[in-house]
Protein backbone atom coordinates (compact mmCIF):
# COMPACT_ATOMS: atom_id res chain seq x y z
CA UNK A 1 0.00 0.00 0.00
CA UNK A 2 1.34 3.45 -0.94
CA UNK A 3 0.38 6.33 1.33
CA UNK A 4 0.64 9.77 -0.26
CA UNK A 5 1.29 13.03 1.53
CA UNK A 6 -2.25 14.12 0.63
CA UNK A 7 -3.64 11.04 2.37
CA UNK A 8 -1.46 11.78 5.39
CA UNK A 9 -2.82 15.30 5.92
CA UNK A 10 -5.86 15.48 8.17
CA UNK A 11 -7.42 18.17 10.36
CA UNK A 12 -4.23 18.53 12.39
CA UNK A 13 -1.21 20.40 11.12
CA UNK A 14 0.81 17.27 11.90
CA UNK A 15 0.55 14.52 9.26
CA UNK A 16 -1.12 11.33 10.49
CA UNK A 17 -0.20 7.93 9.06
CA UNK A 18 -2.65 5.08 9.70
CA UNK A 19 -0.78 1.81 9.14
CA UNK A 20 -1.92 -1.82 9.15
CA UNK A 21 -0.26 -5.13 8.32
CA UNK A 22 2.77 -7.20 9.22
CA UNK A 23 5.76 -5.43 10.75
CA UNK A 24 7.53 -5.37 7.40
CA UNK A 25 4.41 -4.05 5.66
CA UNK A 26 3.97 -1.34 8.27
CA UNK A 27 7.62 -0.37 7.88
CA UNK A 28 7.33 -0.25 4.10
CA UNK A 29 4.33 2.08 4.37
CA UNK A 30 6.28 4.39 6.67
CA UNK A 31 9.25 4.39 4.31
CA UNK A 32 7.11 5.19 1.25
CA UNK A 33 5.24 8.02 2.95
CA UNK A 34 8.27 9.56 4.66
CA UNK A 35 10.84 8.93 1.91
CA UNK A 36 12.04 12.55 1.44
CA UNK A 37 12.37 13.04 5.21
CA UNK A 38 14.27 9.78 5.69
CA UNK A 39 16.62 10.53 2.81
CA UNK A 40 17.37 13.96 4.26
CA UNK A 41 17.86 12.40 7.70
CA UNK A 42 20.50 10.07 6.27
CA UNK A 43 22.24 12.96 4.52
CA UNK A 44 22.46 14.78 7.83
CA UNK A 45 23.64 11.60 9.52
CA UNK A 46 26.60 11.32 7.13
CA UNK A 47 27.45 14.98 7.72
CA UNK A 48 27.28 14.59 11.51
CA UNK A 49 29.67 11.67 11.96
CA UNK A 50 31.73 12.44 15.07
CA UNK A 51 35.17 13.78 14.22
CA UNK A 52 37.82 11.10 13.90
CA UNK A 53 35.35 8.22 13.44
CA UNK A 54 35.18 6.81 9.88
CA UNK A 55 31.73 6.25 8.37
CA UNK A 56 32.49 2.55 7.95
CA UNK A 57 33.26 2.28 11.66
CA UNK A 58 29.83 3.77 12.44
CA UNK A 59 28.20 1.21 10.16
CA UNK A 60 30.22 -1.57 11.81
CA UNK A 61 28.98 -0.52 15.25
CA UNK A 62 25.46 -0.42 13.85
CA UNK A 63 25.80 -3.99 12.56
CA UNK A 64 26.83 -5.14 16.02
CA UNK A 65 23.61 -3.60 17.36
CA UNK A 66 21.69 -5.33 14.57
CA UNK A 67 22.95 -8.72 15.78
CA UNK A 68 21.62 -8.13 19.29
CA UNK A 69 18.37 -6.70 17.95
CA UNK A 70 17.63 -9.63 15.62
CA UNK A 71 18.05 -12.01 18.54
CA UNK A 72 15.68 -10.08 20.84
CA UNK A 73 13.25 -8.17 18.60
CA UNK A 74 13.34 -9.71 15.10
CA UNK A 75 9.91 -8.22 14.33
CA UNK A 76 11.17 -4.67 14.84
CA UNK A 77 14.25 -5.29 12.72
CA UNK A 78 11.85 -6.45 9.99
CA UNK A 79 9.93 -3.21 10.48
CA UNK A 80 13.14 -1.23 9.91
CA UNK A 81 13.93 -3.36 6.86
CA UNK A 82 10.51 -2.41 5.53
CA UNK A 83 11.22 1.28 6.17
CA UNK A 84 14.47 1.01 4.21
CA UNK A 85 12.70 -0.74 1.32
CA UNK A 86 9.91 1.83 1.21
CA UNK A 87 12.30 4.78 1.40
CA UNK A 88 14.71 3.32 -1.15
CA UNK A 89 17.62 3.63 1.28
CA UNK A 90 20.33 1.19 2.46
CA UNK A 91 19.13 -0.82 5.43
CA UNK A 92 22.44 -0.45 7.29
CA UNK A 93 22.13 3.34 7.14
CA UNK A 94 18.49 3.37 8.23
CA UNK A 95 19.33 1.11 11.16
CA UNK A 96 22.24 3.38 12.07
CA UNK A 97 19.79 6.29 12.20
CA UNK A 98 17.90 4.29 14.85
CA UNK A 99 21.09 3.96 16.92
CA UNK A 100 21.15 7.40 18.52
CA UNK A 101 23.50 6.26 21.26
CA UNK A 102 26.32 5.63 18.76
CA UNK A 103 26.52 9.38 18.14
CA UNK A 104 26.69 10.38 21.79
CA UNK A 105 27.79 12.36 23.67
CA UNK A 106 28.52 14.70 20.76
CA UNK A 107 24.88 15.38 19.87
CA UNK A 108 22.82 14.83 23.01
CA UNK A 109 22.83 18.54 23.88
CA UNK A 110 20.74 19.39 20.83
CA UNK A 111 17.88 17.43 22.35
CA UNK A 112 15.93 17.58 25.55
CA UNK A 113 12.44 17.47 26.96
CA UNK A 114 10.44 18.05 30.11
CA UNK A 115 7.86 15.61 31.46
CA UNK A 116 4.99 15.84 33.92
CA UNK A 117 2.77 13.13 35.37
CA UNK A 118 -0.27 13.44 37.65
CA UNK A 119 -2.99 11.14 38.94
CA UNK A 120 -5.63 10.75 41.61
CA UNK A 121 -5.95 13.75 43.92
CA UNK A 122 -3.71 15.88 41.70
CA UNK A 123 -6.06 15.88 38.70
CA UNK A 124 -9.51 17.40 38.33
CA UNK A 125 -11.29 14.08 37.81
CA UNK A 126 -8.80 11.54 39.16
CA UNK A 127 -7.52 10.61 35.70
CA UNK A 128 -3.89 9.71 35.08
CA UNK A 129 -2.24 12.30 32.83
CA UNK A 130 1.20 12.51 31.22
CA UNK A 131 2.55 15.65 29.53
CA UNK A 132 5.72 15.96 27.46
CA UNK A 133 7.68 18.53 25.48
CA UNK A 134 10.09 17.20 22.84
CA UNK A 135 13.11 19.43 22.21
CA UNK A 136 15.29 18.97 19.15
CA UNK A 137 17.29 20.90 16.57
CA UNK A 138 14.90 23.37 14.83
CA UNK A 139 15.10 21.65 11.43
CA UNK A 140 13.67 18.45 12.93
CA UNK A 141 10.22 20.02 13.31
CA UNK A 142 9.44 19.52 9.62
CA UNK A 143 9.64 15.75 10.11
CA UNK A 144 7.14 15.48 12.98
CA UNK A 145 4.53 12.84 12.12
CA UNK A 146 1.87 10.92 14.06
CA UNK A 147 1.89 7.15 13.51
CA UNK A 148 -1.25 5.14 14.21
CA UNK A 149 -0.09 1.55 13.91
CA UNK A 150 -1.61 -1.92 14.04
CA UNK A 151 1.31 -4.29 13.45
CA UNK A 152 0.71 -8.04 13.51
CA UNK A 153 -1.22 -9.08 16.63
CA UNK A 154 0.14 -6.28 18.81
CA UNK A 155 -2.17 -3.66 20.36
CA UNK A 156 -2.82 -0.66 18.15
CA UNK A 157 -0.72 2.31 19.22
CA UNK A 158 -0.54 6.00 18.48
CA UNK A 159 2.86 7.66 18.71
CA UNK A 160 4.68 10.80 17.65
CA UNK A 161 7.76 10.24 15.49
CA UNK A 162 10.47 12.33 13.88
CA UNK A 163 10.83 11.39 10.20
CA UNK A 164 9.09 8.06 10.85
CA UNK A 165 12.24 6.68 12.51
CA UNK A 166 11.41 5.72 16.07
CA UNK A 167 8.76 6.95 18.51
CA UNK A 168 9.22 9.74 21.05
CA UNK A 169 5.95 9.41 23.01
CA UNK A 170 2.65 7.59 22.68
CA UNK A 171 0.12 5.13 24.06
CA UNK A 172 -1.60 1.92 22.99
CA UNK A 173 -5.05 0.35 23.07
CA UNK A 174 -4.09 -1.78 26.08
CA UNK A 175 -3.70 1.41 28.11
CA UNK A 176 0.10 1.50 28.26
CA UNK A 177 1.48 5.03 27.83
CA UNK A 178 5.03 6.23 27.34
CA UNK A 179 6.81 9.56 27.50
CA UNK A 180 10.34 10.18 28.69
CA UNK A 181 13.62 11.97 28.48
CA UNK A 182 17.02 11.57 26.94
CA UNK A 183 19.72 11.09 29.54
CA UNK A 184 23.40 10.94 28.67
CA UNK A 185 25.27 8.05 30.28
CA UNK A 186 28.91 7.05 30.04
CA UNK A 187 28.32 3.29 29.68
CA UNK A 188 26.96 3.03 26.09
CA UNK A 189 27.84 -0.33 24.51
CA UNK A 190 26.82 -2.52 21.55
CA UNK A 191 23.32 -3.87 22.13
CA UNK A 192 19.67 -3.25 21.36
CA UNK A 193 19.14 0.47 20.56
CA UNK A 194 16.90 2.30 22.99
CA UNK A 195 14.48 3.29 20.19
CA UNK A 196 13.66 -0.41 19.77
CA UNK A 197 13.03 -0.64 23.52
CA UNK A 198 10.52 2.21 23.12
CA UNK A 199 8.88 0.25 20.29
CA UNK A 200 8.59 -2.79 22.57
CA UNK A 201 7.04 -0.69 25.37
CA UNK A 202 4.30 0.43 22.99
CA UNK A 203 3.55 -3.22 22.20
CA UNK A 204 3.06 -4.11 25.87
CA UNK A 205 -0.36 -5.32 27.07
CA UNK A 206 0.37 -4.65 30.74
CA UNK A 207 2.74 -2.50 32.74
CA UNK A 208 4.91 -5.48 33.69
CA UNK A 209 5.74 -6.10 30.04
CA UNK A 210 6.63 -2.42 29.60
CA UNK A 211 8.89 -2.61 32.66
CA UNK A 212 10.57 -5.75 31.28
CA UNK A 213 11.36 -3.85 28.08
CA UNK A 214 12.89 -0.99 30.10
CA UNK A 215 15.12 -3.50 31.90
CA UNK A 216 16.16 -5.50 28.80
CA UNK A 217 19.59 -6.97 29.71
CA UNK A 218 20.94 -6.63 26.15
CA UNK A 219 20.25 -2.89 25.85
CA UNK A 220 22.86 -0.59 24.31
CA UNK A 221 21.73 2.34 26.47
CA UNK A 222 18.37 3.67 27.61
CA UNK A 223 16.20 6.71 28.11
CA UNK A 224 14.44 7.75 31.24
CA UNK A 225 11.21 5.98 30.28
CA UNK A 226 8.03 7.24 31.96
CA UNK A 227 5.48 4.44 31.73
CA UNK A 228 1.90 4.40 32.99
CA UNK A 229 -1.28 2.34 32.87
CA UNK A 230 -5.03 2.95 33.40
CA UNK A 231 -4.78 1.82 37.04
CA UNK A 232 -2.82 4.97 37.83
CA UNK A 233 0.52 3.21 38.14
CA UNK A 234 3.32 5.53 36.96
CA UNK A 235 7.07 4.91 36.94
CA UNK A 236 10.01 6.98 35.78
CA UNK A 237 12.61 4.35 34.88
CA UNK A 238 16.01 6.04 34.76
CA UNK A 239 18.16 3.82 32.58
CA UNK A 240 21.59 3.34 31.10
CA UNK A 241 23.19 0.35 29.40
CA UNK A 242 24.22 -1.38 32.62
CA UNK A 243 22.05 0.03 35.40
CA UNK A 244 18.64 1.53 36.18
CA UNK A 245 16.54 3.00 38.94
CA UNK A 246 12.73 2.76 38.88
CA UNK A 247 11.23 5.88 40.50
CA UNK A 248 7.58 5.48 41.54
CA UNK A 249 5.22 8.46 41.45
CA UNK A 250 4.94 10.06 44.90
CA UNK A 251 2.06 12.15 46.24
CA UNK A 252 0.33 11.76 42.86
CA UNK A 253 2.80 13.94 40.90
CA UNK A 254 6.06 13.33 39.08
CA UNK A 255 8.40 15.30 36.82
CA UNK A 256 11.63 14.62 34.96
CA UNK A 257 14.01 16.34 32.56
CA UNK A 258 17.39 15.32 31.12
CA UNK A 259 19.52 14.36 34.10
CA UNK A 260 19.52 11.51 36.61
CA UNK A 261 17.61 12.14 39.83
CA UNK A 262 18.38 8.97 41.76
CA UNK A 263 21.71 9.03 43.64
CA UNK A 264 22.73 5.51 42.44
CA UNK A 265 22.59 6.70 38.80
CA UNK A 266 24.40 10.02 39.13
CA UNK A 267 27.87 8.59 38.65
CA UNK A 268 26.82 7.55 35.14
CA UNK A 269 26.08 11.14 34.03
CA UNK A 270 28.29 11.87 31.01
CA UNK A 271 28.97 15.47 32.10
CA UNK A 272 27.63 16.68 35.45
CA UNK A 273 28.73 20.21 34.56
CA UNK A 274 26.40 20.34 31.55
CA UNK A 275 22.98 19.66 33.08
CA UNK A 276 22.12 23.08 34.53
CA UNK A 277 19.26 23.74 32.15
CA UNK A 278 17.76 20.33 32.90
CA UNK A 279 17.95 20.96 36.66
CA UNK A 280 16.09 24.26 36.25
CA UNK A 281 13.35 22.72 34.09
CA UNK A 282 12.86 19.80 36.50
CA UNK A 283 12.39 21.96 39.57
CA UNK A 284 10.18 24.41 37.68
CA UNK A 285 7.99 21.50 36.56
CA UNK A 286 7.68 20.22 40.13
CA UNK A 287 6.73 23.69 41.37
CA UNK A 288 4.05 24.00 38.68
CA UNK A 289 2.65 20.59 39.62
CA UNK A 290 2.44 21.54 43.30
CA UNK A 291 0.89 24.95 42.62
CA UNK A 292 -1.76 23.39 40.36
CA UNK A 293 -2.40 20.30 42.50
CA UNK A 294 -6.03 19.21 42.28
CA UNK A 295 -6.62 21.39 39.22
CA UNK A 296 -4.57 19.48 36.68
CA UNK A 297 -6.40 18.69 33.44
CA UNK A 298 -5.39 18.44 29.77
CA UNK A 299 -6.23 22.12 29.34
CA UNK A 300 -4.20 23.11 32.40
CA UNK A 301 -1.23 21.08 31.13
CA UNK A 302 -1.41 22.91 27.80
CA UNK A 303 -0.79 26.11 29.78
CA UNK A 304 1.97 24.56 31.90
CA UNK A 305 3.85 23.26 28.86
CA UNK A 306 3.93 26.86 27.58
CA UNK A 307 5.83 28.03 30.67
CA UNK A 308 8.64 30.51 29.89
CA UNK A 309 10.63 30.63 33.13
CA UNK A 310 14.33 30.91 32.15
CA UNK A 311 13.34 31.80 28.59
CA UNK A 312 14.56 30.85 25.97
CA UNK A 313 15.83 27.67 27.68
CA UNK A 314 12.44 27.19 29.32
CA UNK A 315 10.03 24.26 29.41
CA UNK A 316 8.59 25.80 26.23
CA UNK A 317 11.98 26.06 24.57
CA UNK A 318 12.84 28.78 22.03
CA UNK A 319 16.59 28.28 21.68
CA UNK A 320 18.82 28.30 18.61
CA UNK A 321 20.34 24.82 18.85
CA UNK A 322 17.32 23.28 20.58
CA UNK A 323 13.60 24.15 20.45
CA UNK A 324 10.37 22.39 21.33
CA UNK A 325 9.29 20.68 18.10
CA UNK A 326 6.13 19.08 19.51
CA UNK A 327 4.28 18.51 22.76
CA UNK A 328 1.74 15.93 23.87
CA UNK A 329 -0.70 15.42 26.76
CA UNK A 330 -1.95 11.86 27.28
CA UNK A 331 -5.06 10.95 29.27
CA UNK A 332 -4.06 7.39 30.09
CA UNK A 333 -7.37 6.62 31.79
CA UNK A 334 -9.50 7.44 28.74
CA UNK A 335 -6.98 6.66 25.93
CA UNK A 336 -6.94 10.20 24.55
CA UNK A 337 -4.11 12.54 23.61
CA UNK A 338 -3.68 16.14 22.56
CA UNK A 339 -0.73 16.81 20.26
CA UNK A 340 0.68 20.10 18.95
CA UNK A 341 3.50 20.97 16.57
CA UNK A 342 6.16 23.50 17.54
CA UNK A 343 6.26 25.65 20.66
CA UNK A 344 3.42 25.00 23.14
CA UNK A 345 2.85 28.76 23.49
CA UNK A 346 2.06 28.99 19.77
CA UNK A 347 0.49 25.67 18.84
CA UNK A 348 -3.10 24.50 18.45
CA UNK A 349 -3.57 21.07 20.01
CA UNK A 350 -5.61 18.42 18.24
CA UNK A 351 -7.26 15.49 19.99
CA UNK A 352 -6.65 11.85 19.10
CA UNK A 353 -8.03 8.69 20.71
CA UNK A 354 -7.85 4.92 20.55
CA UNK A 355 -10.53 2.30 21.16
CA UNK A 356 -9.56 0.15 24.17
CA UNK A 357 -9.00 -3.57 23.69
Amino acid sequence: MTVTVAQMMQATSIPVLTLRGTHREVGRQIGEAMRPHIQRRLERLRAEVPRGIPWEEMLHQSRLCQTYSRAVYPQYVEEIEGIAEGAGCPFDEVFLAMCEELREPAFWRARGCTDFAARGRATVDGSTLLAHTNDEAPDREEGVVILRVQAGDEPEFLGVSLDGLGISAGFNAAGIALTGNEVSARDVRPGVPRLLIVRAILAARRLGEAMDACLLPQRASNYNNIIADPWGEVYSVEGSATDYEALYIEDDILAHANHYLSPPMRHLEADRNDIGGSILRYHRAMRLLRENFGQLSPERFMALLADHANYPASICKHGIESVTVFSIIIDVTHLRAWIGRGRPCETTYTEHHLTPL
